[in-house]
């Protein structure tokens, strides 16, 4: 379950870095029409009808075609528009005084050292079972 969720939203955020919305996804059924319509009147297979919407082709198509403006404004993927995040930092000098505060605390300079570890040598750790 949590690699069906860690795939879907790579997805997403694949989609969404490319360009793809979801108005995009909705319009393919118009796509498929449209390219079907170029089938049966211009017998142009897909890869020349994509050539000829999205491709080196489409200037000449659409001089050529002006009949199917609005058809070519309902297919997906013609949006054009540029998204760029245009932030302003602004920086402002602002100073905080930090009053500086000296605290002297008495220590007892005294160490004792403390064996810790004397306590492994007097008793085994590993010892075998005892039965009583």
């Amino acid at each position: 379950m949590k690699s069906l969720f860690a795939i879907s939203f790579s997805l997403l955020v694949v989609f969404q870095s490319v360009g793809f919305g979801m108005q995009d996804i909705f319009l393919l059924g118009r796509l498929v029409q449209h390219a079907e319509y170029h089938s049966e009147n211009y017998g142009d297979d897909f890869f020349t009808f994509v050539e000829k919407h999205y491709g080196s082709l489409k200037m000449e198509h659409q001089k050529n075609h002006n009949e199917e403006d609005e058809e070519h404004e309902e297919l997906p993927f013609q949006h054009i528009s540029c998204h760029h995040l245009s932030t302003d930092v602004v920086l402002v000098p602002f100073e905080i005084s930090i009053v500086k505060v000296e605290i002297h605390a008495r220590q007892s300079h005294t160490f004792h050292y403390q064996n810790l570890y004397s306590s492994l040598e007097k008793f085994s750790i590993f010892q075998p079972p005892k039965f009583a």
